[in-house]
């Protein structure tokens, strides 16, 4: 069995090579990963390969993830150039095999993700497998990528909840309390004030008088004057035989003389 071994290096490290071994049967996929284990790579968001011919310029791609681009053919029916959208075929699906025309077939391998690499990939020597080994793997390996310092992610910071501020009032000082205790009460003074305070409980409350009320005296006397008003006559009414007859009676009522004849 014959395995394929390519010369790796980046254009823009020089220092850097990395020789790789791979079965012909082997896709595009081993190949991006062995690539990846040998440099350090990490975090890969797209990556491709690139058949080219013999100066490195760009022919067929061959995409990590399902991709379109735009491709500009000739159609010998229109017999003009025109632009068509084609997908791209994939990594895990190509063997390599297909894709070497040359003994020193070259390509392009470009890295996309925390970092932006390029590589060129000479193939250089077509040599019988060793048996105990296993494909693809890195025979030969010089010089390392330099790595960019892993930012750390921000960290939104949670917007800080205003604090209330209680306004605190002081409280008096000792000192100043004690100023009251040196305070000495007028005796004198004092029982003024008492005294003046029982002359006012003392004072009697005039009551108010409505307008148009009688009095109580008032009453009494009008009660009174009108028991006082019965003449003496009124009082010898009281029994008929204070009168000797009754005509003499009949005269006192009417006030006039009658006839007996009447009656």
């Amino acid at each position: 069995m014959l395995i394929y071994r390519f010369r790796v290096t980046c254009e823009e490290h020089e220092g850097f090579l990395r020789e790789i071994e791979i079965q012909p049967g082997q896709t595009f996929l081993d190949f991006h990963h062995i690539l990846l284990d040998s440099s350090e790579l990490l975090h890969c968001e797209r990556a491709s390969f690139f058949n080219t011919d013999k100066k490195y310029k760009k022919d067929k791609e061959i995409s990590l993830k399902a991709e379109k681009r735009q491709v500009r053919k000739y159609d010998e029916d229109l017999d003009q150039v025109v632009t068509d959208s084609v997908s791209l075929p994939l990594m895990k699906t190509e063997k390599l095999k297909n894709y070497i025309e040359d003994p020193h077939q070259k390509m392009i391998y470009e890295f996309v993700g925390r970092d932006i690499f390029s590589f060129h990939i000479e193939l250089f020597k077509i040599c019988p497998a060793d048996e105990v080994a296993s494909y693809p793997r890195c025979a030969k390996r010089v010089g390392e990528l330099p790595k960019k310092t892993e930012q750390p992610t921000p960290v939104k910071e949670t917007p800080a909840v205003p604090k209330v501020v209680v306004p605190k009032v002081p409280l008096p000082k000792m000192v100043d309390l004690m100023k009251f205790d040196d305070i000495v009460e007028d005796e004198h003074e004092l029982a003024v004030i008492e005294k003046e305070l029982d002359g006012l409980m003392d004072e009697p409350v005039d009551e108010p008088v409505f307008e148009g009320a009688e009095t109580e005296e008032e009453t009494v006397h009008d009660f009174l004057y009108d028991e006082g008003e019965e003449t003496e006559e009124e009082d010898k009414l009281d029994h008929l035989e204070d009168y000797e007859d009754i005509e003499s009676l009949d005269k006192h009522l009417s006030g006039f003389d009658r006839e007996s004849d009447d009656y």
